[in-house]
């Protein structure tokens, strides 16, 4: 099987120490034509890798699952319940693929590339906003590993960066370190906020469930089959 060993070369691309090969590889040949051509694009001119922060999730991996499956939903609740201001929807015509929006933050368009039981692969594309420096226009690839311990999950995920912006092209050491932070600090509020969705929709799902019914935020669709999983019945 051919794969992109992560760690080989990525060192000398961004001056950091090498990235471990496992669990951290792309397995290229499973992918698409067009999902493979994109890989390859931001692996071959790599100007940042970000290692979000390790985390433990008081939840199941089923409800887990089913948030990340049913992004513009969890995105719905953490608007509802004001922890944070996201737009997330789906892009008409393709259900593995939606689109996450702040104004202050970033614009961009998710791809579900891959989806194994522990472990997703994300292709981003869109617009980073840096403050008083000009957008940042760039591709990633997000690998994401959830792993079961007990009554925890542990997630953790990396992500690579290719920069489209003519601005940052050739980073030198300092803009990239602005650059990485961007994206950990945007990436980071994002996940946390998920993660405290599948915190709540474990130890109180009923709760959860009667904050939202009814809400114009969050698809009543998606709530009833959230409902009918993982409520007592």
């Amino acid at each position: 099987m051919r794969t992109w060993a992560l760690s080989a070369g990525l060192s000398l691309v961004v001056g950091c120490s090498a990235v471990e090969v496992d669990p951290y590889v792309v397995p290229v040949d499973q992918l698409s034509e067009t999902q493979r051509k994109r890989v390859e694009h931001i692996l071959e001119d790599v100007a940042a890798v970000v290692p979000l922060e390790a985390a433990e999730v008081k939840s199941r991996l089923e409800i887990y699952d089913f948030l990340l499956d049913e992004m513009p939903f969890t995105g719905g609740i953490v608007r509802e319940l004001g922890r944070g201001k996201w737009e997330i929807a789906r892009v008409p015509g393709d259900p593995s693929a939606f689109t996450v929006v702040d104004p202050r933050s970033y614009n961009l368009r998710f791809d579900l590339i891959r989806k194994e039981p522990r472990r997703r692969f994300y292709l981003t594309k869109g617009i980073f906003h840096m403050g008083i420096l000009p957008p940042l226009e760039g591709s990633t690839l997000i690998v994401m590993r959830m792993e079961p311990a007990g009554p925890v999950i542990k997630t953790d995920a990396v992500v690579y960066v290719r920069v489209e912006t003519s601005f940052y092209a050739g980073l030198a050491k300092g803009l990239r370190g602005v650059v990485e932070d961007k994206v950990r600090d945007r990436s980071s509020m994002f996940i946390r906020s998920a993660r405290w969705v599948a915190e709540e929709a474990a130890s109180r799902p009923d709760w959860l469930v009667e904050q939202v019914d009814g809400s114009l935020e969050v698809d009543q669709a998606v709530l009833a089959e959230f409902r009918k999983r993982f409520l007592p019945q």
